[in-house]
């Protein structure tokens, strides 16, 4: 099971690393607009607002701004991976580190879920309640274990 969480949160280390070069290509010049004449030519553009308010906000990002994100994603993304790894090899700060940094942030994805409620955000509270449940269970039930 903790391999199966490991290979979880490197997919989400993969997605932030995406996330944060798809950001980066934003200080190219003259990217931002093209990357907003794109998106509202997704035919989902026209059905959901947050698409335009989305593209609003991010054609509007001057470079520090920008900057301080892809740093944010890059960060975040770190952090997943060391997780994976901790996990991977059954190390017992692995399993801590990852019940600290899933709980720390439950409370502003279930605010997201209460602010607007969609599949995927409960979702991924309820995988991330779980995670944190089997991790404690595993501790307690195995309070031993070396490393």
């Amino acid at each position: 099971m903790l391999q199966l969480i490991a290979l979880f949160r490197w997919s989400k280390a993969l997605v932030l690393v995406g996330a944060a070069f798809g950001a980066l290509r934003l200080l190219r010049p003259g990217a931002s607009h093209a990357f907003a004449a794109w998106a509202m030519q997704l035919p989902i553009a026209e059905q959901h607002r947050f698409i335009s308010d989305a593209v609003a906000k991010i054609t509007h990002l001057d470079t520090s701004r920008i900057e301080w994100i892809v740093a944010g994603l890059l960060a975040y993304a770190a952090l997943f991976t060391v997780e994976g790894f901790g996990l991977w090899f059954e190390k017992r700060w692995g399993e801590w580190l990852t019940i600290v940094a899933t709980t720390s942030f439950i409370p502003f994805e279930a605010w997201e879920l209460f602010k607007r409620v969609t599949a995927i955000r409960a979702a991924f509270l309820a995988v991330n309640v779980a995670i944190v449940i089997y991790l404690v269970w595993r501790i307690r039930r195995f309070p031993r274990r070396t490393s």
